[in-house]
This record gives structure tokens, C-alpha cells and sequence, in this order.
């Protein structure tokens, strides 16, 4: 009831917003441009894929200090958090986070972690990100593989319009109700950025310090385990009239402590120490009007060290422990080799071939045999034909071959934007998709206090169909007042879905296995406006996600349904200077069947619903001539709700065990930071 009359309240709210008059933010412009999937920079309204941005003025807004602070309210996307190794996994469109491509500046992450083969989005700068760009649906012929529920591209910072351009903020915040100088969050970042004539350089270093929630822990035990993180980037580069190129390198540390409590005068403590290195060069040059090319060669390192300590209470001795497992340094390096020509046929027809080449090894004690490697390389071409004002065509095909599995002769995909009218668009569109497992799946063991998973080389490659359609309706044009609607809808089927199993013949371990037939559907309505100072945006959607026993139990659903809504209102106080926005996100209860052994039927279990809220000031001098112009203040409350956790009514099994509480958050939370930007 508390969460229905909250979502009751924030559509009241944003009814009331609407009779308002208007100005529009920076941060919900319709005509931003994207270039994610593009054969060049252009508006999203004329993209044929439907594109979701979020700039970085919403980032600064939310007093961001990881990217889950900023995707958390998002319709479509879920997290789920593994309070062991510290990592947020995601959802989208009611599909595993292994099948949603996270990409830098176009260039795929590797060294996915975690229980659910994720890549972690939260060892992420995001403080250097200029924008996100998001598209839903499958993605696997211009991006490949794990792209089938959609990509998640983080553009970052390049160069600045002026000369100079230094900033520096200060982010302090408390965890549920502790702070202190070693709990709460402490981020501390600094940028650089230099033009001269063609050159470009800019450097970006950030500091989280993470103290931890003890919670409901006793003892040396905290609930959220304390994690520091150093985030580093440098970016230089070459922009000419027809050429630009530019390296980039990227620099993750984190370390993650786990403290644990004494137990006959000694403790066994963990220390999960992650190093990233992640470097770039990309490049392109137009030849002529009607022909350009791009491309971009990637080198990533990535490192996962697990250090176990014993510590002795009464001398307070550390000595490194000696048992399985307990020591290891694992490590993966990904080479991503990817060019693309644009040719312009006709200015209606433009051709799009490309390369795409990645290659990852894995070594380490937990990888089976020490040594394990996969390729997986592709030839694609797409083309865009606009067959008339009404009707605009992409059709593409992908042809791939994989070092350790056989794919399909091709993968293709149809993606068409169908104008109405100046105010109606319709686009649908089919995509195949395949998804050789990953290294983690294949080859990794992984065995701790709360784990016991090994990875399974004997699994099949996944394969999908989508069919993904929106209708977008701009209801109102006018120099006052924009509001606009978008009805969406999807339909995934994946054969041979990889997920976590018990082991059939050890039922006391977990291992990755093949579901024959997984399938997810629903549809999403988004809607935006801008009226004076008010801006405002609010959606629902309801998705279903197969329930693996239909066919085999009687009288269960096909589907399991579960709904989201959410809400942002922003106002701006134009004369003061002054932007108040809050974030509202309602995630319905998430249902799935599990199998009753005792009773041969199938039992309705459930994550229960929650609401979570964030609210933020922001406080600029813009129009002062003085130093304080270059200074903003953010302030705010984040899970106003104050949610921990959630129940979950599922049934443990195996090894990997199910708690009856699912963890959420960390309580309620205020911040406070200073940004300084100097633009010269």
C-alpha cells in the first residue's frame, strides 16, 4: 500500500507539472545527438534505432559517484547486488547482464566477474563520461556478441571548446547514518584539458573511498564490505579537417575488504584487488563526400587478485592463509581489432561495411588447464536506404566465425523507421543473435565462503531472436511547451539460454547450463516534457520472463510478469540560480516458478516490490562575474525510502544459496559537493 500511494503521488505530481509553462533543460533536449550504431553524428528523432541518452548534466544533477547511481532509476534495467565481491549486476529487458554489451567509446569492456559473467559498471569513471548512450534490443550484427538485450555505450570526455579547461570536485556523503573520515564515501576528482590548434590532451583522476555499512553485521563484519577505488584516464589526440585520431588509456584500481570475525582468537580476512589497464586508438578520415572511414584498435588488461589473511587477536600477527582457493591472481587480456568504411551511394542509399575482431585469453589458478583463449571475428555490412520521406530501411548481415564454436552462416537483422506524419514515428525491427559463452563460463572455478561454482566447457552457444517495435508521438511542439510519448514493445526468444544450475552430479556445487528455450516480452511507455522551468518525464512497463517448468508442470503461467514505473521532476529557479530535481523509480515484485521435489509441483516464488527515491539541489553563480562563477554546489538526499533490503520467498538450493533477504541499498543517504570549472 505505502508504495502504491507513493506511485499514486508522483503521477499526481507530474499531472500537476503538465498544466505548468514552460522552459526546457539541458538535459531532456529532443534533437540530441547520437552516435552509437550510426554511420555518423545525427539527431536521435532521425536515427532509425530508437536511442535512449543521458547527458551529463543529469550525472552532475544526481551527485553521481558510480554508474548505478545514474542506470538505478532507469525503466528496463535492474540491479542485483553480490554483497561478497562487491559488484552490481544488471538487467535489461528482462535478460541477464551476460548479454548486454558495455562499451567505451565504442570499444567493448573485458573482465566480466561476479557469479552472473557481468561486466562491472561501477569500476567506471563517472566523472569522465560526457554522456550514455543506450539502445534496447539486439545489437549482434553491428556489435556482436553479448549484445542481444542492447548496448550500453559510456562516451567520455575528449576536448574542450576553449583553450583551457580545468575542473575539480569534492563529493562527501554518509552511508545509511555513518560518516566519519573512515566511513561514509569520500570522492575526490580532478580533470585537465589543453587545446592547441589541432591537438588535444585531457587528463581525468578520481578517488572513491567507500567505508562500508555495518548494518545488521556484529563484530568486524559490515553488511557492505569497505572498497577505495583510483580511476585514472588520459586522452590526446588529433582532430584535423579530414582526419582525427586519438589514444586513450584507461586505469582501474579497486580494492575490496572483507573483514570477518574472530573465531577461536583468529579471523579470516579477504581482499578482492582488481587492476584494469584499457587503451584505445581510434581514428577516422573522409576521403570525399561519399566516403569516410573509421576504425579503433583496443588493448585490455584486466587482473583480479584474491589475497586471504589470517589475523590472530591477541598478537595481532597477519599471516597469508594457506588453504585452496584462497590465494589467486587471475587475469584476462582482450584485443579488439574494429574499421568500418561509409560509402554514400546515393544521398537515399549508404553502405556500411565493416570488420569486427576480438580475441580474449584467460590464465590464472581458477582457470581450468591455466591457460584458456577464444576468438570470435566478423565480417559485417549494413546499408541505409531512404526509400522515400515515409519509409527509411537498414538491413544487415553478419558473418562470424568463432575459434571455439560453430555459428550460424549468418546473422541478420532489419531495422525500419516508418514517418506517419512531421509528428508520428513508427520504428520495428528483428534482429538474430549469437552468443558463444565466455571464458568465465567455459573455464572458471570459483570456490569461498559464499560460493561454489564451477565453469562448464561442455555448454552450447546461445541464439536469439528479437523483435523490438515504438511508436513515438510528439503531442506538442511549441515555443512554450514540447511533450512527447513513446509506446514501445519487445519479444526475445533464446535457445540455449545460459544460467546457473546445481550440479547434477555434485549437488552441493553450482555450474553454468543450457536452458533449451528462455523467452522475455512486454512494452514500456516513456514520456517527456518541457514547459518553462519545469521539466518532466515519467514511464511504466511490464515485462514477462518465461517460467522454465510450463512445459513440463501443470497449471503454471507461460510468464512471469512484473511492472516499473518512474518519474523525474525538475525545476529550475532561473534567477537564483538554483535546479531542484528528484528521481523516482517503483520495481515491482519479481516473480519466478521454482520446482518442489517433495510435491513434483512448481511453487510461485517472488522478490518483493520497493520504491527508491533521490533528491538533489544544485546551486550555480553562472551569471557572476566573480570567482564564484566557475563554482556549483550539489547537494541532496539519496533512498529517501530508506530501503535495505527486499524479501525473497525462493527456496536455497545447492551451493549457492538463496537468502531470504535480498540486499538493496544501504539506507538512506545525504550528500554534499563542490565543483569548480574553469573554461579559458
Amino acid at each position: 500500500m505505502k508504495n502504491l500511494t507513493t506511485l499514486l503521488l508522483i503521477v499526481f505530481i507530474e499531472a500537476s507539472a503538465f498544466g505548468q509553462k514552460a522552459d526546457s533543460l539541458k538535459n531532456t533536449q529532443l534533437q540530441e545527438v547520437v552516435i552509437t550504431g550510426q554511420y555518423e553524428p545525427q539527431s536521435a528523432q532521425k536515427s532509425v534505432y530508437k536511442v535512449r541518452t543521458i547527458p551529463s548534466e543529469v550525472i552532475q544533477s544526481r551527485g553521481a559517484v558510480k554508474l548505478q547511481d545514474v542506470l538505478n532509476t532507469e525503466l528496463n534495467i535492474r540491479f542485483s547486488q553480490d554483497m561478497a565481491l562487491g559488484g552490481s549486476n544488471l538487467s535489461m529487458q528482462g535478460l541477464q547482464g551476460q548479454n548486454v554489451k558495455v562499451l567505451i567509446d565504442g570499444v567493448p569492456m573485458v573482465g566480466r566477474q561476479g557469479t552472473s559473467n557481468e561486466i562491472n559498471i561501477n569500476q567506471i569513471n563517472v566523472n569522465s563520461i560526457d554522456r550514455i548512450e543506450i539502445i534496447e534490443g539486439p545489437m549482434s550484427v553491428v556489435y556482436g556478441s553479448d549484445a542481444l538485450a542492447g548496448v550500453i555505450n559510456i562516451i567520455t570526455k575528449k576536448s574542450s571548446d576553449g583553450k583551457l579547461d580545468l575542473s575539480a570536485k569534492v563529493h562527501e556523503e554518509t552511508v545509511g547514518n555513518e560518516y566519519s573520515t573512515s566511513r561514509g564515501i569520500h570522492n575526490e576528482t580532478v580533470g585537465i584539458g589543453y587545446t592547441l590548434k589541432k591537438f588535444h590532451l585531457r587528463g581525468d583522476l578520481s578517488r572513491n573511498d567507500f567505508g562500508g555499512w555495518i548494518g545488521d553485521s556484529t563484530g568486524r563484519e559490515k553488511t557492505w564490505h569497505p572498497k577505495t577505488q583510483l580511476l585514472t584516464s588520459l586522452v590526446t589526440g588529433y582532430k584535423g579537417e579530414k582526419s582525427n585520431v586519438y589514444y586513450r588509456l584507461d586505469y582501474t584500481n579497486e580494492n575490496i575488504f572483507n573483514p570477518a570475525n574472530f573465531v577461536q582468537n583468529e579471523a579470516v580476512d579477504q581482499k578482492y584487488i582488481t587492476n584494469r589497464f584499457m587503451h584505445q586508438v581510434q581514428g577516422g578520415h573522409t576521403f570525399s563526400s561519399r566516403l569516410s572511414f573509421n576504425g579503433a584498435i583496443a588493448y585490455t588488461d584486466y587482473q583480479r587478485k584474491t589475497q586471504t589473511v589470517t589475523v590472530n587477536k591477541n598478537t595481532g600477527d597477519v599471516r597469508l592463509s594457506l588453504g585452496a582457493g584462497q590465494q589467486d591472481l587471475t587475469v584476462f587480456d582482450g584485443l579488439t581489432v574494429r574499421s568500418t568504411f561509409q560509402y554514400k551511394v546515393s544521398d537515399n542509399i549508404t553502405l556500411q561495411p565493416g570488420i569486427d575482431l576480438n580475441h580474449e585469453s584467460g590464465s590464472g589458478g581458477r582457470i581450468k588447464e591455466g591457460t584458456q583463449s577464444i576468438g570470435d571475428y566478423a565480417f559485417f555490412l549494413s546499408g541505409e536506404w531512404k526509400i522515400s520521406r515515409v519509409l527509411q530501411l537498414r538491413p544487415g548481415v553478419r558473418v562470424i566465425r568463432n575459434t571455439v564454436y560453430d555459428a550460424p552462416p549468418a546473422v541478420p537483422s532489419i531495422n525500419a523507421k516508418i514517418t506517419l506524419s512531421p509528428k508520428h514515428d513508427l520504428r520495428v525491427s528483428y534482429g538474430r543473435g549469437f552468443r558463444a559463452p565466455s571464458l568465465r563460463e567455459l573455464y572458471f572455478n570459483f570456490f569461498d565462503a559464499s560460493h561454489s561454482i564451477e565453469g562448464n566447457p561442455n555448454l552450447k552457444a546461445e541464439q536469439s531472436h528479437s523483435v523490438n517495435a515504438s511508436w513515438n508521438w510528439r503531442v506538442v511542439e511549441e515555443e512554450g511547451m514540447k511533450f512527447n510519448t513513446v509506446v514501445g514493445g519487445f519479444y526475445n526468444i533464446v535457445d540455449n539460454m545460459i544460467t546457473n544450475g546445481v550440479n547434477p552430479s555434485n549437488p552441493l556445487v553450482v555450474s553454468y547450463i543450457n536452458i533449451d528455450k528462455y523467452k522475455t516480452q512486454g512494452f514500456t511507455w516513456n514520456n517527456t516534457l518541457k514547459a518553462k522551468a519545469f521539466d518532466v518525464s515519467a514511464g511504466f512497463s511490464y515485462t514477462g520472463r518465461y517460467n522454465q517448468l510450463f512445459e513440463s508442470v501443470n497449471d503454471v503461467d507461460e510468464f512471469a510478469w512484473s511492472a516499473e514505473a518512474n518519474a523525474t521532476i525538475g525545476y529550475r529557479l532561473i534567477k537564483a540560480g538554483v535546479n531542484l530535481t528528484a528521481f523516482y523509480k517503483y520495481t515491482g515484485n519479481l516473480p519466478f516458478y521454482q520446482f518442489d521435489a517433495a510435491t513434483s509441483t512448481a511453487v510461485l516464488t517472488k522478490v518483493s516490490p520497493y520504491s527508491w527515491a533521490d533528491f538533489s539541489v544544485q546551486k550555480t553563480w553562472a551569471n557572476q562575474s566573480s570567482v564564484l562563477s566557475h563554482i556549483s554546489l550539489t547537494g541532496g538526499v539519496r533512498n529517501l525510502f530508506d530501503v535495505t533490503n527486499v524479501n525473497n520467498t525462493a527456496v536455497s538450493t545447492g551451493a549457492h544459496s538463496v537468502a531470504c533477504a535480498q540486499p538493496i541499498g544501504y539506507g538512506r543517504s545525504f550528500f554534499l559537493s563542490i565543483s569548480y570549472l574553469l573554461n579559458k
